[in-house]
């Protein structure tokens, strides 16, 4: 698996108003994320209308506070329907990686991990990217991820410290983000995610029951909690076995 790079990623900075103090439209969708996280909307997600008048704000600030939401995946909405909130469960906020416990489950193949390495670790190059101090205690899961009993993935990543719950937690049959959810109360709000197609060297090949040279996907990710790195994860998904479709509206 390739080492994590000095690569660079963008941050996300909090919309201010005059004076350094958050616009009105990104104070209410702050409060929205909380109460997203909290559970306050198992069913449908409030009309613009009925959002307006619990913040005592108009409808046009409610559009602006909805908006990176819908974009981010975070709340679903389609013509004609209530919106509804994107549960992590489900596991399609995000990109690839974010789907394939989904998509392997939709494509009605059976799926497992074999855990290769959980604990408690020092990395001092991915501290930093967590934003975290070096010598800081990191959770370390690697897995190599089956389809129908054929190997699909190799997947390596690095959780902040709270995250520590998972290490308690069968992941053989289980979906990370859910189990962060329900075992840390830990919901990825947003994050950058890379891939690049690579050839396997010899030891990955081997390791994804492939030929050396064999194409694959290569995909970094940081996985961010209201802004603060929580995740930061290295995968090689294997080409013949992994396709990546993009809608259009």
């Amino acid at each position: 698996m390739c080492a994590a790079t000095d690569q660079e990623f963008a941050v996300q900075l909090r919309p201010r108003g005059d004076g350094g103090r958050p616009t009105l439209w990104s104070a209410v969708q702050e409060d929205l994320r909380r109460r997203i996280r909290r559970g306050d909307f198992p069913e449908d997600f409030p009309g613009e209308i009925e959002l307006a008048r619990h913040y005592g704000v108009s409808r046009s600030t409610i559009r602006a506070a909805l908006d990176p939401l819908r974009r981010s995946g975070l709340i679903e909405a389609a013509p004609g329907k209530p919106s509804k909130v994107v549960h992590v469960s489900s596991e399609h906020r995000y990109g690839p990686m974010y789907s394939l416990f989904a998509a392997v489950q939709a494509n009605g193949m059976s799926q497992r991990s074999e855990i290769l390495a959980s604990r408690i670790c020092k990395n001092s190059a991915v501290a930093e990217r967590l934003e975290l101090e070096p010598d800081a205690d990191l959770v370390h899961l690697s897995r190599l991820r089956f389809a129908d009993e054929e190997p699909i993935a190799l997947d390596r990543l690095w959780l902040a410290p709270d995250a520590r719950e998972v290490l308690a937690v069968d992941l053989k049959n289980a979906a990370l983000y859910d189990v962060l959810r329900r075992h840390c109360n830990l919901v990825l709000t947003d994050g950058e995610e890379t891939l690049r197609a690579v050839l396997l060297s010899a030891e990955r090949a081997d390791e994804l029951s492939c030929e050396v040279g064999d194409a694959a996907f290569y995909i970094e990710r940081m996985g961010r909690v209201d802004g603060r790195p929580l995740e930061w994860r290295e995968t090689l998904i294997r080409g013949d076995r992994f396709a990546i479709t993009t809608p259009y509206p």
